[in-house]
């Protein structure tokens, strides 16, 4: 696996916390917190939290604070990526959340770029996705390496809702010959899913930017 991944998407896809998640699998490394487009589950929100598991966020000019939606990108970010450092890269797909790509362009040419899709989205159902695609490749001038496959309705999600997007998608990653490199699924329900699908797995338990189990007495 690349030591830089991008995660990228469209609005409302589970993008950000698909990379938290991530993060946590692949610590101790980076996350950066590069969605300064419409940000509303954003992983600075949980960055004290996270460094506790090893996963150190950056982003910020103002230290990750957490009501900064404007695009002052911390001047470390730079220093992290051209060093080789483990790190992920949250960004929006649209054009104007690209655009700090451009600047880390020479450390990021050869960095794994991963488009999420949520068919349960309408920014990303199944006929929108090769029109994605193609967007993100002329904005960035990157190739999109892989789908992470992130179908859910949070707590009404079921293992048939699941099963029944991964097909569809799979059909579509064959056609385009873009891997699905990850499914994220709720550890309650994978047991139902995971025979029926071929690429890895990230099963979670909780939703790490959905916080509202950090609010017990354990933490």
């Amino acid at each position: 696996m690349s030591e830089k991944i991008i995660i990228t998407g469209a609005y409302g896809v589970g993008k950000s916390e698909f990379a938290s998640q991530l993060a946590l699998t692949m610590a101790p490394c980076y996350l950066a917190d590069l969605d300064v487009i419409n940000p509303y589950f954003r992983p600075r929100e949980q960055a004290d939290w996270l460094l506790s598991q090893g996963v150190e966020v950056v982003g910020s000019l103002l230290k990750n604070h957490i009501n900064q939606d404007f695009p002052a990108l911390s001047g470390a970010i730079s220093g992290i990526i051209s060093q080789k450092s483990r790190i992920i890269l949250d960004m929006a797909g649209s054009e104007n959340g690209l655009r700090p790509l451009a600047t880390f362009f020479e450390d990021l040419k050869d960095a794994q770029v991963w488009l999420v899709v949520n068919l349960s989205r309408p920014e990303s159902m199944l006929d929108k996705i090769e029109d994605m695609v193609h967007l993100f490749e002329e904005r960035s001038k990157l190739r999109i390496s892989g789908f992470v496959h992130n179908t859910h309705m949070l707590e009404y999600t079921t293992a048939e809702l699941v099963v029944e997007s991964q097909k569809k998608l799979k059909l579509l990653s064959q056609q385009l010959q873009i891997p699905i490199v990850y499914t994220m699924i709720n550890e309650s329900i994978v047991k139902q899913c995971e025979n029926e699908i071929e690429n890895p797995i990230l099963t979670f338990k909780h939703l790490i930017l959905r916080a509202e189990w950090m609010r017990g007495a354990s933490l």
